[in-house]
């Protein structure tokens, strides 16, 4: 493992790579308010590939986006671009959560550049219906008004206890790289390097029509992992499974980060790597 970044339109994007570059590439995409560390256990069990994750604007060691940036899903589909441009290669598209929606995006809109496109546990960006639009924007902009203040801990160890809190189903030691990852040091403590606006609720999201067009698109191999314990609900793959072309839908065991326990880690990089070498 070791750090790398790539400069794009809105500054650099800073992230991690595992193995050797003259491999094939995948690009890694990790889930909101995660980072690049999110890979740190399946990574390195994925066979005679390059994996490059970059942490997305506003996470880990990114540059956040500039005064009055929003980040919306699609705002990192531009830097994501620019990263490809870099590679200047098709990559295969690995994304969890918020990770596979701006996947989707990034490879509905230049199927061109993606090999395939891997989902853990999520299939897309969330939707609003268009009638429900006025009342998601103007509670959107009530909120961000409010703004938001640094979340400040002791210790580290105080945060790690922090974000266990948070998502319940995780063990401290999983998530442990991406916290560490995404703290600095405060003058009290530490805090998280995160935008506080990502935390901010989106503004206008898609319909499930427009989300329907970006995956007919898709017309790469396609490889959807529901996770038994997960968060997104299994009619929301119910949905959208048939509108990708060549997607197949497998359930693993384990929780919504199930690519970071080492107790079902092990599983999801044999059902992954199964399906890059089938397709290869």
């Amino acid at each position: 493992m070791k750090s790398v970044e790539w400069r794009c339109r809105f500054g650099t994007l800073r992230g991690l790579q595992w193995g050797d570059e003259s491999l094939p590439k995948v690009l890694a995409l990790h889930g909101w308010l995660d980072n690049s560390a999110s890979f740190s256990r399946l990574a390195p069990l994925l066979q005679n590939l390059c994996v490059l994750a970059p942490d997305l604007p506003g996470h880990g060691h990114s540059d956040w986006l500039g005064e009055g940036g929003d980040y919306a899903i699609w705002s990192s589909v531009e830097p994501l671009y620019d990263m490809l441009t870099a590679i200047a290669e098709p990559v295969h598209l690995l994304g969890h959560s918020m990770g596979s929606a701006a996947g989707m995006l990034l490879a509905g809109a230049f199927p061109d550049r993606i090999l395939s496109y891997v989902a853990l546990d999520a299939l897309g960006p969330m939707t609003t219906p268009p009638e429900q639009s006025p009342e998601q924007l103007a509670s959107s902009v009530i909120a961000s008004a409010k703004g938001a203040n640094p979340r400040i801990y002791g210790t580290p160890e105080e945060a790690l206890a922090a974000r266990v809190r948070q998502n319940p189903e995780l063990s401290a030691e999983c998530i442990w790289p991406v916290v560490e990852r995404n703290l600095q040091p405060w003058e009290d403590g530490v805090g998280w390097r995160t935008d506080a606006r990502l935390r901010a609720s989106s503004r206008v999201r898609l319909t499930e029509p427009q989300i329907e067009a970006f995956m007919a698109r898709m017309r790469m191999p396609a490889l959807v992992l529901r996770a038994q314990q997960g968060l997104i609900p299994k009619a929301m793959f119910d949905l959208r499974m048939p509108h990708l072309p060549r997607g197949q839908l497998d359930t693993l065991p384990g929780h919504h980060h199930f690519h970071l326990e080492e107790s079902t880690a092990g599983a999801l990089s044999v059902r992954i790597n199964r399906f890059w070498q089938d397709i290869v």
